[in-house]
């Protein structure tokens, strides 16, 4: 099953969906939670153990070929993992006994449709959000209430992004009256409760660049986890440290505090937004071997 680059939609993201479940049907997949527009919040599981892996993506409708990069490395695992075959020198079928993979390509799929649809991809809150975007929607990364859900979840949690910022849906800088407020970041908060994953991936945002989290002790603070540095290896990516801003809120921070288990971030790829094909690919090869050991390590 190939995976090609388009700008993403929710109605691609089904399309995939019913490929791939039709193409792999020993695998499982699930609506697991909806967003506040009620489109579905989808995953994908490979595997039936109780070592479980979380991929995810899609929490800002800027990431654009982010869900995309996630169902390709989820076909191309299952791909293997069917004909018993290797990918990135790794045996995928018999590394993944006793473990589990899922796969969250896209969190926030309303995002896309406003950023790609305007106010009409937003159904009953249209007119919230025309009003917090102006009716330009070109930087749009918020949900249909104008909720950042990327820094929605309970980790030292605050209304605005920026000081400048006002308290009010906005189309990327507010945060949320409180954490978890949202029904897409409640749904994600859920999932990771009752699957207790082992640790977590996220790909979002750019430059090349791998991020840790972890817990308050879990790390000394001057140590680099060696599992990240095997991982950001393996793309040839440069292991960062987040800016203070932008942990306020942020899914990786609040899984790591929540679990006291590492969560990374992967800033995929040099370009601000995949424009075609040949840089999706370009993308893809540079971080596959890096998500097939995430999934093992």
């Amino acid at each position: 099953m190939q995976i090609d680059f388009a700008p993403f939609t929710y109605a691609q993201s089904q399309t995939l969906l019913a490929e791939c479940q039709s193409a792999y049907p020993f695998a499982e997949f699930s609506v697991f939670g909806r967003t506040v527009a009620k489109r579905g919040i989808f995953a994908l599981t490979l595997g039936e153990g109780t070592d479980t892996v979380l991929f995810l993506a899609g929490l800002q409708g800027e990431d654009t070929a982010a869900p995309l990069l996630l169902y390709r490395f989820f076909s191309r695992l299952c791909a293997a993992y069917y004909a018993d075959k290797s990918l990135c020198n790794v045996q995928i079928r018999r590394s993944l006994q006793g473990r589990k993979i899922t796969v969250v390509p896209c969190a926030n799929p309303d995002a896309f449709e406003i950023r790609r649809y305007g106010a009409l991809g937003a159904g009953c809150y249209a007119g919230l959000t025309s009003r917090a975007a102006g009716n330009t929607f070109e930087n749009w990364r918020a949900n249909a209430r104008g909720v950042n859900v990327a820094h929605n979840f309970d980790f030292h949690h605050q209304s605005v992004l920026s000081d400048t910022a006002p308290d009010r849906p906005s189309p990327f800088a507010y945060a949320g009256p409180a954490p978890e407020s949202e029904a897409e970041t409640g749904a994600i908060v859920r999932l990771c409760l009752r699957e207790n994953f082992r640790h977590s991936v996220l790909i979002e945002g750019f430059g090349k660049h791998f991020f840790w989290s972890g817990a308050e002790g879990c790390f000394e603070k001057t140590e680099v986890p060696l599992t990240a540095k095997v991982l950001a290896g393996a793309a040839d990516y440069t292991l960062s440290e987040k800016e203070e801003t932008l942990r306020h809120g942020a899914f990786c921070e609040w899984f790591s505090s929540e679990f006291h288990r590492p969560a990374f971030t992967v800033a995929a790829g040099a370009y601000p937004q995949i424009q075609n094909q040949a840089e999706f690919d370009e993308v893809y090869r540079e971080i596959e071997e890096m998500l097939v050991l995430s999934a093992i390590l």
